[in-house]
């Protein structure tokens, strides 16, 4: 009776020892030290061993960073949703909570960094391409080290509210394998530094100008016992000159004719300058001794102008 008692004893000892080992196990899996990973994220349905719709909206390229305890997990959604533009400025996703044994992790959502990443599915609805980079809305997740692992086997439940497209809160399960060491930089062997001249204009304002010339000009009757006077005025409109100026000039002499008779006339108006908006001003003269001695008639003539534009340096 004392033997079959000490093998019975000896067979829950056994047990208990299997049992203890398989919880060190499962409890110990993966270390990760302090450092950069990377891993592959799938949004799986709620219930059902298939994708999420939502799935299609992240890129599967997560970022982790550990530290101690804590691990960092990021994740990149769609933002904005190529196919529905600004319809969601504040986000794609809103209030994205993952939960594990119980406990609730609710992601912080970054909307104004928009990373751009490239995405893994094709969805025309949605607008997203796989292999084209877009910008995207980062969600950043604070869970314990020790859950990394158990993300493989058994998906978190999460919840979100899908702003952009769906406009409802949607329930998923959170999925999270392949975790690997991110690649370290490559540091240079050699380094080396050139310098390059850099050059730009600035264009000059365009100048512009318009010279206004009288049609005609009248000097009524004209007197024989004093010399004819009758002033004019020459507009000149003018900007972004700079140095540069308009010149009109015209001959400071000339003829008025009434059939075979002809009668001089004077101008001083010369040559004159303008770099901004002005009048210019001139007279037309007839002598009286010329008046005295020309036979009556209408007498007509022409006065041309030369106007020229000089560019400043």
């Amino acid at each position: 009776m004392k033997k079959t008692l000490k093998r019975i004893t000896a067979g829950i000892m056994t047990l208990a020892m299997v049992a203890s080992m398989g919880a060190v196990s499962a409890f110990a899996a993966g270390p990760y030290s302090d450092a950069n990973y990377n891993g592959k994220v799938t949004f799986l349905h709620e219930t059902n061993e298939q994708n999420s719709m939502c799935n299609v909206l992240f890129d599967h390229d997560a970022d982790i960073v550990v530290k101690g305890e804590n691990a960092e997990v990021k994740v990149y959604a769609a933002f904005p949703v190529p196919a529905f533009g600004d319809v969601a400025p504040d986000g794609t996703l809103k209030d994205m909570v993952m939960t594990l044994d119980g406990v609730q992790y609710k992601a912080a959502s970054d909307i104004t960094s928009k990373p751009v990443r490239e995405m893994d599915e094709t969805n025309a609805g949605f607008g997203v391409e796989a292999g084209k980079a877009i910008p995207t809305q980062v969600m950043t997740f604070n869970i314990p080290t020790a859950k990394l692992d158990s993300l493989a086997t058994e998906p978190a439940a999460a919840t979100a509210f899908v702003n952009a497209v769906m406009k409802t809160t949607v329930n998923f399960r959170i999925k999270l394998t392949d975790i690997k060491a991110a690649a370290a930089p490559v540091e240079p062997t050699e380094t080396t530094s050139k310098s390059m001249n850099v050059t730009a204009d600035v264009a000059a304002p365009a100048a512009s100008y318009t010279v206004t010339i009288p049609e005609s000009v009248s000097m009524g009757t004209l007197s024989a016992e004093k010399d004819n006077t009758v002033a004019y005025e020459v507009g000149v409109t003018a900007e972004n000159m700079g140095n540069g100026y308009v010149q009109v000039s015209t001959d400071a002499a000339g003829e008025l004719v009434s059939g075979e008779n002809k009668l001089a006339f004077a101008n001083d108006f010369g040559t004159q300058k303008a770099s901004n908006s002005t009048t210019l001003k001139g007279n037309f003269t007839v002598a009286a001794n010329d008046v005295k001695t020309a036979a009556a008639g209408n007498y007509t003539g022409t006065a041309n102008f030369s106007i020229s534009y000089f560019a400043g340096k």
